[in-house]
């Protein structure tokens, strides 16, 4: 259920309803997709000020475009795909980055998660999360990419494997050989 939206839709019917012009589950999706799209675009650059506008331009898009966009019921991946492809695409056209290798992963990762948990993790594992963290930095760009989706994100493979434009099983493999690489380092 989105936030500011008619309490009985789920994002596939607050979808449909923006397909078919509403203004309010528009303002509703974006609202409530907002802060992942932005902690996320900023994994591509650090350029807060380009995550926005390119996020901005995206929805603007959707707009334009919404009476041909096809139904979802995975908004949150639609969306997320949709913005890496219009970083990628921006940043190619400003010759910011030569190819996909290049994005910016090595930004700290963060959650949606209150401060008082954020305290309770931080005082009871901060070794092992800094020793985390250190590992992480020093996995390549997709082994961050695909932590920050399955972890941060929440996303199962499907999803990840659509955003990531690559097969489910190349996820999984891709997934299970990172977890493997920072087991065997902590």
């Amino acid at each position: 259920m989105l936030p500011h939206s008619d309490p009985s839709m789920d994002d596939s019917e607050q979808w449909n309803a923006f397909r078919a012009g509403s203004d309010v589950a528009f303002g509703a999706i974006a609202r409530h997709y907002y802060r992942s799209l932005f902690s996320y675009g900023l994994k591509f650059s650090k350029d807060r000020e380009f995550v926005k506008d390119c996020i901005q331009d995206l929805f603007l898009e959707l707009w334009a475009k919404r009476e041909t966009l096809g139904d979802t019921s995975f908004v949150k991946f639609y969306l997320l795909k949709s913005l890496r492809r219009k970083i990628h695409r921006e940043s190619m056209k400003r010759n910011w980055m030569a190819d996909e290798e290049e994005l910016d992963f090595e930004s700290e990762m963060t959650g949606e998660t209150s401060i008082e948990q954020q305290i309770i993790e931080w005082e009871t594992s901060e070794e092992l999360l800094g020793t985390l963290n250190q590992q992480i930095v020093l996995l390549t760009k997709r082994q961050q990419e695909i932590i920050y989706l399955r972890f941060f994100e929440n996303m199962d493979n499907e999803s990840i494997a659509q955003v990531m434009s690559i097969s489910k099983q190349a996820v999984a493999n891709l997934l299970y050989r990172t977890i493997q690489e920072l087991k065997d380092r902590l």
